[in-house]
């Protein structure tokens, strides 16, 4: 009896030893976003408040889409706001990048920002070819736009080189329109696009279209662009259908962070969708499948395994 109870105490101490189970949830949350005021800082805090509901303090940081990758794989931080395009370049160690970052995956995406490249509609441009030696605005050096409509031309047979190219913020690239000091500009904005419209009421723009073999070509290389199309009459002028690709927000962690906190974030953000959608007016319709659907890839196990069940993914 004594050795039985002796050996039902040991039983008993080495089960208590025994690791305790990794926690369902993250202890904490920072969301890395953009600058302050902007809409993605906006987000971030209306998201912090989704998961501190939930039990889970959050808050979030300033970033931007390309440093915030840069900022989860390191561990600095659980969550960030990207564009799709920016994972290609970190993967690949592409610049700003010294080194490809393999440590990072898909927690969900939000929402589409649409390719609009915009041309004097008094020149005689159709094709992206034909703005070889003129006067064009792009982005800055390292911004998404500059990056994506850099692969645009190399499937052109075109760089930077081949345009008279000068780089600048949304207000310069619309301002040196407006004053026809540039043939054209580029920017991979939310659709349909206020300052768009803006411009086309103020000087005559004609919307150039990434046709399908381009885009095959654009995607071959960076498969985390997608498909889309800007509908005819969407600004004024514009009488046909115009095909171009897009670039999906993401929400992004380190890829090594426990599957059960991806998993509980992915869950926590599909059964809020109401308050995820109030967030932006751009999130007004999204879906969990939506959220699911990732161009490229790269979803955490996690959150995979969570979409998968709830039957967002097939």
């Amino acid at each position: 009896m004594h050795r039985r109870l002796a050996l039902a105490a040991a039983l008993l101490a080495g089960t208590l030893s025994l690791p305790v189970a990794a926690q369902e949830k993250p202890d904490s949350i920072t969301i890395f976003t953009s600058v302050s005021g902007s809409s993605w800082y906006g987000i971030g805090a209306g998201m912090a408040e989704i998961f501190g509901k939930k039990g889970v303090q959050s808050n979030p940081e300033l970033g931007a889409a390309l440093s915030n990758i840069a900022n989860v794989a390191a561990g600095k931080g659980e969550l960030g706001f990207t564009m799709s395009p920016a994972v290609t370049v970190a993967r690949n160690g592409q610049a700003p990048f010294d080194a490809p970052i393999e440590n990072v995956a898909v927690i969900a995406r939000l929402d589409d920002s649409i390719m609009h490249i915009i041309i004097d509609g008094t020149e005689e441009i159709s094709t992206v070819a034909d703005l070889k030696g003129r006067p064009f605005v792009t982005q800055p050096p390292g911004s998404i736009t500059a990056v994506v409509f850099d692969r645009v031309l190399s499937a052109y047979g075109l760089s930077e080189g081949d345009l008279r190219l000068s780089k600048g913020s949304l207000t310069e690239q619309t301002e040196a329109m407006k004053d026809r000091r540039s043939d054209g500009m580029v920017s991979i904005a939310t659709y349909p696009s206020s300052w768009v419209a803006e411009l086309a009421s103020t000087v005559p723009i004609r919307l150039v279209p990434i046709p399908d073999d381009t885009f095959a070509k654009v995607a071959a290389e960076m498969p985390t662009v997608g498909r889309a199309t800007i509908p005819a009459e969407s600004y004024e002028g514009q009488g046909e259908d115009v095909p171009t690709l897009s670039a999906s927000m993401l929400v992004v962690s380190a890829a090594d962070i426990p599957e059960e906190e991806a998993y509980w974030i992915a869950r926590a953000l599909a059964e809020n969708i109401d308050a995820v959608r109030a967030l932006h007016a751009s999130f007004a319709e999204l879906t969990v499948e939506e959220m699911a659907d990732v161009p490229g890839g790269g979803l955490h196990p996690g959150a995979e395994r969570y979409y998968r069940e709830v039957g967002a993914l097939k």
